[in-house]
């Protein structure tokens, strides 16, 4: 049997190239022609190697090595698009991983007592229609009920004309995921905890929860000439007063969450007027809610505070609250045994993005696995992984799936 590493990095080398563009980075948007040249190629690596491929109607790929029992599958995989001019690693590498896994199995006449499904989900990213992990959610059937026609992309195109220009056909919202064992995802980082550590793998303990919110700070417009420094209400004065507690404060926190504010908007925007409201997004992320709570009462302490400081009103409005996701305890202890009997060193630590893993985890038992980004960097033609780190997270992944489809 060929070396794993080896077997993953020819599969990597030949899948990086659709969709690459010197210079410009990966550009592999769902249902574009790179993505579906992309697909194709997988598809045909897969049945060279003796798995069974199917496409759902979303387009995402599923590819499974037969068992020999009809008992529900150990699922794995990640995405296949990319955002524009991004990475070779993210997504790819979740599927690459798996896909060399099975291809190894099929070189040793290796047969899983359960199927192992490698799915190649598309539109992770969100670039066609805005709300990321489409494909995920379709094949959980979270997207029911729904207008096909009301998506459409920014170029214009409606969802049905890009799937039948794909070749596909049924409902694309109807339920495809099987039921199954477990979801397990191998991702990179796209952080640089591990590459700090000197660490060549994590195993991932939540992905961490979400808060986005409004925070409108009402105040008085006036002269900015004419009235006195003691005598203003400027709403602009006091909501920098509150960004820049909200960043020291995430500063100081020992990495127990991060908090971004991303956009501002000042009325009447106007270089000689005192700014009478001024209105701020912050987005809070945290593995416990029990986090998020404490930070968002301090932080709405602080504006009370700031209103008396300031004569203003802060105005705090939640847009939503997506919950921290647990990783399957199980698995976790399977994926930590398994890299100490290769020797692999580790580190438990959270995610701070959303993956698909995300959406299956509400439906199976899920972990994932991260590999170092080189500086931290991912969405970008500079991301980048060694072969070294791929090979010994490849090594843990290796035996967890073989212990998982013996199960």
């Amino acid at each position: 049997m060929d070396n794993l590493k080896d077997i993953w990095s020819a599969l990597f080398q030949a899948l990086s190239a659709f969709g690459y563009e010197e210079g410009q980075g990966t550009t592999r948007l769902s249902w574009s022609n790179p993505f579906l040249e992309a697909q194709k190629y997988l598809h045909s690596y897969a049945e060279a190697a003796g798995l069974q491929c199917q496409r759902d109607g979303w387009g995402n790929l599923l590819m499974t090595v037969p068992g020999e029992t009809g008992l529900p599958p150990v699922y794995t995989g990640s995405h296949l698009d990319t955002v524009p001019h991004g990475g070779k690693y993210d997504g790819a590498l979740g599927i690459t991983v798996p896909l060399a896994i099975a291809a190894a199995w099929h070189q040793a006449g290796f047969r899983p007592r359960r199927p192992l499904t490698i799915i190649a989900f598309a539109e992770e990213e969100g670039t066609r229609f805005g709300p990321p992990c489409m494909g995920s959610q379709a094949m959980a059937g979270k997207l029911q009920g729904k207008d096909p026609g009301s998506f459409i992309t920014a170029e214009g195109q409606p969802l049905p004309q890009l799937l039948q220009e794909a070749g596909l056909e049924g409902d694309p919202f109807a339920p495809h995921l099987l039921p199954g064992k477990c979801f397990v995802e191998m991702h990179i980082e796209q952080g640089r905890a591990l590459e700090d550590a000197k660490l060549p793998l994590g195993i991932v303990s939540a992905i961490v929860g979400i808060r986005h919110f409004i925070i409108r700070v009402q105040g008085q417009a006036n002269h900015a000439g004419t009235t006195a420094m003691k005598d203003r209400h400027d709403a602009l004065a006091a909501a920098a007063a509150e960004i820049s507690e909200i960043h020291q404060c995430a500063l100081t926190s020992n990495n127990q969450y991060v908090a971004t504010v991303g956009h501002i908007r000042v009325s009447p925007d106007a270089g000689n007027v005192i700014p009478g409201e001024a209105e701020f997004s912050l987005e809070i992320r945290a593995e416990e809610d029990s986090t998020m709570d404490c930070v968002v009462s301090a932080y709405k302490d602080f504006s009370r505070n700031l209103e008396k400081q300031y004569g203003v009103r802060f105005l705090w409005n939640q847009l939503d609250q997506i919950p921290p996701l647990p990783m399957d305890r199980k698995i976790m202890e399977l994926f930590q045994s398994y890299a100490q009997k290769e020797s692999v060193r580790f580190q438990i630590q959270p995610s701070w993005a959303g993956h698909d893993a995300m959406i299956l985890g509400h439906e199976l038992p899920t972990a994932m696995l991260f590999v170092p980004s080189k500086n931290g960097i991912s969405h970008s033609p500079e991301e980048f992984t060694s072969a070294e780190d791929i090979g010994q997270a490849a090594s843990v992944l290796e035996k967890v799936l073989t212990h998982l489809t013996r199960e």
